[in-house]
């Protein structure tokens, strides 16, 4: 264990291999429902990274970012070619709901950073899922019975976007997860999708990609107000090749994501995390 971890760490700093794992590990988990935080806080507890472990984390994230903003860009030139329509006035609404949380909370979540809690986190994230793909199959179920077809399911790749089939109460109901989401554990695009589904708002995963998109941007303004971008101890060189593998392994998880939400497969991901809850309590993390 001490030679593997001589092998990848050099001295104080990170070495490229440290930085290209936490970048594939953020682009997976950041679009995959097992929350990116956490499993981002595992890995710096086990390396022994203490220095600028918040701004590393909302820079991958900002490379995530980077991906959402590629595979929905025509989507988001349609939106900014029309800012007040319905669906932006809405991930307006989720985005206040979710400061406002985050603001109340703050405290408790940066103290979460330590890891203590991410056993009971990763219960949650994979409580929501199991409980959006029952009520989900569920729902599949009765509309098979009674023959009869959502047109909002069946068209879901058809509707203007500027109208997404989301009411104000669904986005504020989403905008609270978002921001409870900020604690490592709690998967931020698991819970929101998952609550999407369970309050029954239709193309949930789009939704949550497109509402990650101000919240990152919120965080990574506010470190940088904390002053969090002094004294950063990575080579700038090693960061920015990291932040494009980030980006790249996320463009491939978004596909793989939405196919899975549509399919109703978001429950074998609670399976993993109840597995890594039990691992981690057996060994005392």
């Amino acid at each position: 264990y001490a030679n593997f971890k001589y092998i990848i760490i050099k001295g104080d700093g990170m070495s490229f291999w440290v930085l290209i794992l936490l970048a594939v590990v953020q682009g997976l988990t950041e679009f995959l429902p097992i929350s990116s935080s956490g499993h981002l806080v595992l890995l710096y507890n086990f390396f022994g990274i203490e220095n600028n472990v918040k701004l590393l984390s909302i820079l991958l994230h900002i490379a995530t970012l980077l991906a959402v903003l590629i595979y929905y860009r025509k989507e988001l030139i349609i939106l900014i070619k029309k800012p007040l329509c319905q669906t932006n006035r809405k991930i307006v609404v989720t985005t206040i709901c979710t400061c406002l949380v985050v603001l109340v909370i703050k405290p408790f979540i940066d103290s979460a950073f330590d890891g203590r809690y991410l056993f009971v986190f990763f219960i949650i994230t994979a409580m929501l899922l199991f409980i959006s793909d029952y009520m989900a199959d569920r729902k599949e179920i009765l509309t098979r019975t009674s023959n009869f077809k959502s047109e909002n399911i069946r068209l879901i790749n058809r509707y203007d976007i500027t109208n997404m089939p989301i009411t104000y109460k669904q986005a504020i109901i989403i905008g609270i997860t978002q921001g409870i989401a900020c604690f490592p554990g709690i998967s931020r695009s698991g819970s929101t999708i998952a609550v999407s589904r369970i309050v029954g708002a239709e193309d949930s995963a789009r939704y949550s990609f497109l509402i990650s998109i101000p919240i990152i941007i919120a965080s990574f303004l506010m470190e940088i107000f904390d002053g969090g971008l002094g004294g950063i101890q990575i080579n700038f060189l090693l960061l920015v090749m990291a932040m494009f593998v980030c980006m790249f392994v996320g463009l491939l998880c978004i596909k793989v994501m939405t196919k899975l939400v549509a399919k109703n497969k978001l429950i074998y991901f609670s399976y993993y995390l109840i597995l890594l809850s039990i691992i981690l309590i057996a060994i005392g993390v």
